[in-house]
Formats: structure tokens, sequence, C-alpha cells
């Protein structure tokens, strides 16, 4: 049996060297590609493939996005996110929305297929580096929650040591907003200082 395929990247050398890859593969059909959100969720509407291989940050809608759409459509395709991002809070949020397999683009192609076969077999993948993350988050006694990309930003920047006000600048939001979703993350995360946010970022893989 041949599995399905569509792949979804915005960048065009990247999206067409991996079509080459699959199109090589003997159990493997590439059914399409798409440079954005718009294009790949009308690729699954009108072939319903097996699998679709979804950038996690493509423009509008992004892949997570589209994952919603096809767990809300009753779609059978099974959807992998290929990324950049090794935030565990970020397979979370990818999870909730349906997302079957979660890649990083720094991977190797074998990993792909394996992931390709696995999601389109009815299982899950995730790739090791995130599953070792996760389990160490879980060894420290943190809490692993879905966050959203502006709230992992937060996040990285108030690791990074960085004020309120310069938060702000940078998110182009008030500093107020900062301290919000400050105390908001520090509740939800449960952490009670700066070097909690920063052991917890550090361990998530938000900043070196």
């Amino acid at each position: 049996m041949t599995i399905g395929v569509i792949v979804a990247d915005d960048h065009a050398i990247f999206r067409q060297g991996l079509a080459s890859l699959l199109q090589a593969e003997a159990d493997i059909t590439l059914l399409g590609q798409a440079a954005d959100g718009a294009e790949a969720w009308g690729l699954i509407e009108s072939l319903q493939p097996d699998v679709a291989i979804l950038d996690l940050s493509m423009p509008e809608p992004t892949g997570i996005e589209v994952a919603r759409r096809v767990a809300a459509a009753g779609i059978d395709t099974r959807v992998v996110l290929l990324t950049m991002y090794d935030d565990p809070s970020a397979v979370l949020q990818a999870q909730e929305a349906g997302v079957a397999g979660y890649i990083l683009k720094d991977n190797s192609f074998e990993e792909l297929v394996q992931a390709v076969h696995t999601v389109a077999e009815g299982a899950t993948f995730l790739t090791p580096s995130i599953r070792a993350k996760l389990r160490a988050l879980q060894r420290n006694g943190r809490p692993v929650v879905a966050l959203s990309p502006r709230e992992r930003e937060v996040i990285r920047l108030i690791a990074l040591g960085n004020s309120s006000k310069e938060i702000a600048r940078l998110l182009g939001i008030s500093p107020r907003t900062v301290d919000t979703y400050r105390n908001r993350l520090m509740e939800k995360l449960g952490l009670r200082s700066v070097a909690d946010v920063v052991r917890y970022a550090v361990q998530a893989g938000m900043v070196g």
C-alpha cells in the first residue's frame, strides 16, 4: 500500500528538496505541494491525503491551525508538523490540535519517513529529542502545558533578562500587558521567581 502525502512549507527550496526525496520513496506518493496554509488546506480538502507534512510557522493559517481544521472537518488525513521549534509546550499545543507527528527540521530524512509510516498506521510520532525534554521537565517537577507562541516568546525574553518595558517595546505591547502575561505564566507553570523562569526556559529549550 502506498501512502499519499502532501508537503507544505513557505521556503521553496526546502519544500522542493523534501518533495524530491519523498518522490524517491517506493511506498510514498507525493500528491501535491503548498507554499502556505491556505494552499495546504485546499489540497487536504480536495485530495484527502493519508498524511500532510506541514510547516508549523508557515503563513496563514499555520500548520497547527490547519490541523485544527482537519480535525473539525472529520477528515482522516494525519498531520505531521515539521518545525525548528523543540519547545515541549509547542508540542502539547500541536497535540491538542490533533497533530499526529512532530519532527524537527534538523532531524534526518529517514526519521521523517519513519514518522510518515508511523502516523499512517494510526500511531503517533514524537522526535526523540522532544521526548527527552518532556521527561526532563517532568523529572524536575515542572508542569508541561501548552503555551501560545506569544506566551513562549514572553518567557524566552524574561529568561534572557529583559525588563517589562524592554519586552513591551520588542513585542509592541504595553508593559502592563507584559506583567499580566508574566503573572499568568508563572501561575500556570508553577514558577515563583525569575530564576525559576530561566530554569524552565533552559530545560524547555527556549534559550541556550
